[in-house]
């Protein structure tokens, strides 16, 4: 079946969060409608209802009579990406020890445990792009627990966020997906034990030690 012609204002939205995401303009960098509409090839209402959208997934501010200024990655904006990712996790993972799967928990051991050996012999391309897959793995398990489309959104909006924070910081994921993988295990562990107090020490821990790495403090 021939795939739907992709509208304007989508392809707008995606090509320009691409390019934010890629690190193509530089953080607190002012831009101009006339500018976005250029560059991308798309009409005028096109680019200013996806600047709309930037704006709401905090990748864009608009200032008016000045311009369009990308989202400056301070401190600040670091900072509440991740306490948003507690948040939203935190309530995940409550969910899931409230009736665990526990297959799918032991699936994820075992994948993350096999990551973690290949990870200490091999850091290839696809070594680290299973690892990355394993990682994402649990953190859906825990976001998928709230049975909510909303939060899922609004998690992989903030993924989004912390893909920019990763960028402006120059982070490099191969140099730590061991140690992030290596902090899932004990996560794991306390998820199929229905350790709630464990549980939310280990995920505060291990978000924390994220947003370390990827500003490198």
């Amino acid at each position: 079946m021939p795939q739907t012609p992709e509208s304007p204002r989508e392809r707008a939205y995606a090509e320009i969060k691409r390019a934010l995401l890629r690190g193509d303009f530089s953080p607190g960098q002012m831009l101009s409608l006339r500018e976005l509409c250029e560059r991308f090839g798309c009409p005028t209402a096109a680019v200013r209802d996806a600047v709309i959208r930037l704006e709401c997934d905090r990748l864009l501010k608009v200032h008016p009579q000045r311009g369009i200024q990308v989202m400056d990655v301070d401190l600040d904006f670091v900072r509440e990406a991740y306490q948003l990712r507690l948040m939203i996790e935190l309530e995940g993972a409550r969910r899931v020890i409230e009736e665990p799967d526990v297959a799918a928990i032991e699936d994820l051991e075992r994948k993350t445990a096999a990551s973690i050996k290949e990870l200490a012999t091999e850091s290839s391309a696809k070594a680290l792009e299973r690892a990355v897959r394993v990682d994402w793995d649990m953190h859906q398990l825990i976001v998928g627990a709230l049975r909510s489309q909303l939060a899922s959104d609004i998690y992989r909006q903030n993924r989004e966020r912390q893909r920019l924070i990763g960028r402006v910081y120059a982070f490099h994921p191969a140099k730590y997906a061991r140690a992030a993988l290596l902090e899932h295990v004990p996560v794991l562990a306390a998820l199929k034990q229905r350790d709630a107090a464990r549980l939310a020490e280990l995920l505060e821990a291990h978000i924390t030690s994220a947003m370390r790495r990827q500003i490198g403090i």
